[in-house]
């Protein structure tokens, strides 16, 4: 059998490589953006993953997926990661913040340019405001084209996935899923690298009100 994370680190090492040869010829801004861009092409091979644990669906509009969403958040007891495209949802901010007043340590990631630069309402600023000044790690990542993820990583074993964005709309509005697989540890450390990737390729949240 393959192994998919020796075969990643390979080719990661390879364009490395292959990177370092080609650097001397750029300057320091040409350097800089040549890294950017490596880094956003690198594709990680895919991982296979045992089946594991229960998986839970919802849909929208109005058919629990919101609900599913703020429940994986109210379980965790530890830690909560997420990656976001669009946040407003007063819902899931408030679940959030209990969250943090339970002690559970709260990251989140979300796309600069949907949530702050093109945003004319202010909310996703006073949510991702609100969850700064709880003491959530709160960062937002401009490096890609769309940061489109919808990603919860709950205590380490538990995952929220689907095309549900963290907004009214989407519970209300839009036709969305959401899928849970709970129980299933080697599914969040799979997810792990990719959030850790957006996460060390955004910027500190400024909070404002």
């Amino acid at each position: 059998m393959i192994n998919y994370r020796i075969v990643s680190k390979a080719a990661l090492a390879i364009t490395a490589t292959a990177f370092v040869t080609l650097a001397a010829g750029f300057d320091g801004a040409d350097l800089r953006s040549a890294v950017g861009r490596v880094a956003r092409s690198i594709v990680d091979s895919p991982v296979r993953v045992p089946s594991a644990g229960t998986v839970e669906i919802a849909f929208s509009p109005k058919g629990g997926a919101e609900g599913l969403v703020v429940r994986v958040i109210d379980a965790a007891q530890v830690d909560i990661k997420v990656l976001a495209y669009a946040f407003t949802s007063a819902r899931v901010t408030q679940a959030l913040l209990r969250a943090r007043k339970r002690g559970v340590s709260v990251a989140l990631v979300v796309d600069e340019n949907h949530n702050l630069s093109r945003e004319s309402d202010g909310r996703a600023r006073a949510a991702l405001s609100a969850l700064s000044t709880a003491g959530a790690d709160v960062r937002v990542v401009s490096a890609f084209a769309i940061h489109h993820d919808k990603l919860i990583l709950s205590d380490s074993k538990h995952v929220q996935t689907g095309s549900f964005n963290y907004t009214v709309s989407a519970e209300t509005r839009n036709s969305e899923y959401v899928t849970v697989n709970w129980d299933n540890p080697a599914l969040a450390e799979a997810f792990l690298p990719h959030f850790k990737r957006n996460q060390s390729l955004a910027t500190q949240f400024a909070t404002k009100y």
